[in-house]
């Protein structure tokens, strides 16, 4: 039986379109972790959290993201953490005891924002469960990286980590690149609707919410023109902006594989193999 959350396990790394298929598949599957990954799903004390609790650990979600970066050679141990946070709607990196944390709250907010059945630009309720999870994982695990490993960061960190959770999960491919994109644009847009755009928000270090949309949509349709073709054609990134995407994209993969694919303790080549990487790593083959 699905729990309350709607099945919130991310399916697409399980490659499930379903909720009993995605339990099955994760029983099935188990990610091989590195032994510098370290999991907690701290049980909630707020019974309305209970659902998120039992599918997050049910579909290994915090293991199957800790596999995906895992496959750096980190110096340290890295420890995922989903946790209830006194009320705030929350996902944060902290380099002084090298632990990424999740919030409840946040995955709640998640929740309550996804549309019953399907939003009016097509997004179904499965991909805005999932793709705002995954986005934000890898977001933060991105400034895990940048801290772990050392790497330099022109420009803004939060901007960076997100390209960087943007590449990683692109590689997936496919269906699951697709819930993960729509999903996480869709999350994006929610947000921009209600976001105040006043000189604090213009001040804060993140990106205001339609800048990451717009910048989201364009690493992907820069990514592979057909598979989300899409995007452009039902005006969700303006024209002007796509004809540059595949230059975007191509910037970002170069950093990548520049400043972290030396780090992988798998060495894959261009193109297919880092892709093929990613996804072994993701569904636990």
């Amino acid at each position: 039986m699905c729990a309350r959350s709607g099945c919130l396990g991310l399916a697409f790394l399980v490659a499930a379109t379903s909720c009993p298929h995605g339990a099955a598949a994760a029983r099935a599957s188990r990610p091989a972790l590195s032994d510098r990954i370290r999991i907690l799903y701290d049980a909630p004390k707020k019974a309305d959290y209970r659902g998120i609790y039992d599918d997050m650990r049910r579909q290994r979600v915090l293991e199957r993201i800790g596999a995906i970066v895992g496959l750096a050679r980190l110096p340290a141990r890295l420890t995922y953490r989903l946790k209830e946070c006194a009320g705030e709607l929350n996902a944060w990196y902290a380099p002084e005891n090298r632990s990424v944390t999740l919030c409840y709250e946040l995955i709640e907010s998640v929740y309550k924002a996804a549309p019953k059945t399907k939003s009016p630009a097509g997004v179904t309720r499965q991909e805005a469960l999932v793709g705002p999870v995954a986005q934000i994982l890898m977001h933060e695990s991105g400034h895990a990286l940048f801290d772990l490993l050392d790497i330099p960061v022109l420009g803004r960190e939060e901007d960076a980590a997100d390209q960087v959770a943007a590449f990683a999960l692109l590689q997936l491919g496919g269906e699951e690149a697709r819930t993960v994109v729509n999903g996480s644009a869709y999350f994006f847009a929610t947000n921009g609707k209600d976001e105040p755009l006043d000189q604090g928000a213009f001040a804060d270090s993140h990106g205001l919410s339609w800048q990451r949309f717009y910048n989201l949509a364009c690493l992907a349709y820069g990514s592979d023109k057909k598979a989300f073709g899409y995007i452009v054609a039902k005006g969700h990134l303006p024209k002007d902006r796509a004809e540059g995407c595949g230059v975007e994209y191509d910037q970002v993969a170069f950093a990548f594989d520049r400043l972290i694919v030396p780090h992988l303790r798998v060495k894959p080549g261009p193109g297919e193999r880092l892709r093929h990487a990613f996804q072994r790593a993701a569904r636990g083959r």
